[in-house]
């Protein structure tokens, strides 16, 4: 059996029936659930790929696309995002993948998936080709996508070092109100509000003169998500 398969079926002997309908239920997924939890499902996806780690980017890329392209289970899309969080694939990671990682948001439009490429396979491919990245992230943020509009918003979300303030300010800008027909979009705004509240842990006059400056071209939930580490502290 390949290791796609493989994959498959250690999830499908750990499904549990009577946790999947809830887990479908919660992320309001049209695709069925094993009911298989995200540990057991990372660690079983570790496993199973000890001393079988794709040899290369190309393989990774295969590997990636036949778990997701083939998934009948939401917990196989989940799989093929958790082989980058293994060392060895995380070193094969490069801009080969980001083919990849686009058709993975526009074919999974959703949050989990977004949030999960956006603060895990894109930052890191940030950190190692800005000059390649920051183009296309501006490029997402104009863009009439709405999931690759949250994924560029959010992509730096996590980052301790090489963080660029500009560049977050850039991927939101053409989302407020007014901008885009977008701009009303729940995940637009969310995300928005997200991508802003962590920068505040860092800059918190930043964040908030941003939001005073735009203040009636942000919604309220935005700003509401954007200034609470703000409220809170003072």
């Amino acid at each position: 059996m390949t290791l796609a398969g493989d994959i498959r079926a250690g999830l499908a002997a750990r499904a549990d029936a009577a946790q999947a309908p809830a887990m479908q239920a919660y992320m309001k997924s049209t695709m069925p659930f094993l009911g298989v939890a995200t540990p057991q499902r990372r660690a079983w996806v570790k496993q199973c790929c000890r001393g079988r780690e794709a040899a290369d980017a190309a393989a990774l890329s295969a590997l990636m696309l036949s778990l997701w392209r083939e998934a009948r289970f939401r917990e196989e899309r989940y799989a093929a995002l958790d082989l980058l969080h293994l060392a060895r694939h995380r070193k094969l990671l490069d801009l080969s993948h980001l083919p990849v990682l686009t058709e993975l948001l526009q074919t999974g439009p959703w949050w989990d998936f977004n949030d999960e490429i956006s603060g895990n396979a894109l930052q890191l491919l940030l950190q190692r080709h800005p000059a390649e990245l920051k183009p296309l992230l501006r490029q997402w943020a104009r863009g009439d996508d709405l999931w690759l509009r949250r994924a560029a918003m959010l992509c730096q979300r996590r980052m301790k070092s090489g963080f660029d303030p500009v560049l977050l300010y850039e991927c939101i800008l053409p989302s407020l109100a007014g901008a885009s027909p977008l701009a009303h979009e729940f995940f637009i705004r969310k995300g928005m509000g997200w991508a802003l509240r962590e920068r505040a842990y860092q800059a918190p006059d930043e964040v908030r003169a941003f939001c005073r400056e735009y203040g009636d071209r942000l919604s309220p939930l935005t700003q509401r998500e954007a200034l609470r580490v703000i409220d809170q502290e003072s």
